[in-house]
């Protein structure tokens, strides 16, 4: 995969490295990834906040991700986990929008907060 080749949210689990993905999955899943930035139209940032906290930086249109950077030094593949875990977040927010709330759950996470005083 080329530095500028396009990711989409369709496409990224078959492109990536099989590692890659299981480490992005891992730091999205922990809750590592923040929410993201918009630094120009179109043109994001986010924070994958692990031990050494790390942004990805990125253009984002109709699904499609371009222009993907990170500032950690793994080179080993084209798309490191940092990235893996903002595509994985994106991912995450389309299907809360494809789905119907569930206001009993939401609820219940609420309360849940609540007592442990979140």
């Amino acid at each position: 995969m080329d530095d500028n080749e396009a990711l989409s949210l369709d496409n990224f689990r078959n492109e990536l490295d099989e590692n890659v993905l299981e480490r992005g999955w891992y730091y999205f899943s922990s809750g590592w990834v923040k929410p993201p930035r918009i630094v120009l139209p179109g043109f994001y940032e986010v924070r994958v906040e692990e031990v050494n906290p790390h942004a990805v930086s990125f253009t984002y249109e109709d699904e499609v991700f371009t222009d993907i950077f990170c500032t950690c030094e793994d080179r080993t593949h084209d798309v490191c986990r940092h990235m893996a875990a903002a595509l994985f977040y994106f991912e995450a927010e389309r299907e809360k929008q494809m789905k119907p709330v569930d206001w009993e759950q939401l609820e219940q996470e609420d309360l849940k907060r609540r007592e442990n005083g979140n």
